[in-house]
């Protein structure tokens, strides 16, 4: 037994540590290996939280966008159907402006010829040469003088 006892000092000197000290380390080794696992588990509760959140807070977006969409479809629907006859209205507009447009350019036209007309009467008698002179002017310049009348 002294061998033995020889042998286990001789192991302690070489290694520098004893079979009494195995017991602890391997207990202090598990304690940490326990408080690592501890930490991991820690952090993995943190994140699903945070991960909980994101989703929570996008749920309710989502949630609150569709609850704005389905109140503005209606308007928006009927923004639609006026915008419709707002655009029917200014087709028809559009349309009756044209339509009078014509029909200022055949007054016009019809207001020449009668103009030319009474110009040419004019000219036939000269007791009316200032009423013609007068006409001319109206006809060719546009402008209307009382004077040029009178005389």
């Amino acid at each position: 037994m002294e061998q033995a006892a020889q042998t286990v000092q001789q192991f302690e000197k070489a290694v520098g540590f004893s079979p009494d000290m195995i017991m602890p380390f391997v207990i202090v080794l598990l304690g940490l290996a326990a408080v690592f696992v501890l930490g991991d588990k820690v952090m993995d509760v943190f994140r699903k939280m945070r991960d909980r959140r994101k989703v929570s807070k996008q749920d309710i977006t989502d949630e609150i966008a569709d609850k704005v969409m389905a109140k503005l479809q209606p308007k928006l629907g009927d923004i639609e159907n006026r915008l419709t006859a707002v655009n029917e209205q200014l087709k028809s507009h559009t349309t009756q402006l044209n339509d009078h447009e014509e029909r200022v350019g055949q007054l016009e036209g019809g207001n020449k010829a009668l103009c030319h007309g009474m110009l040419a009467l004019l000219e036939k008698d000269p007791a009316l040469a200032n009423a013609s002179k007068a006409m001319k002017n109206y006809l060719i310049d546009g402008t209307y003088k009382e004077e040029d009348w009178q005389k």
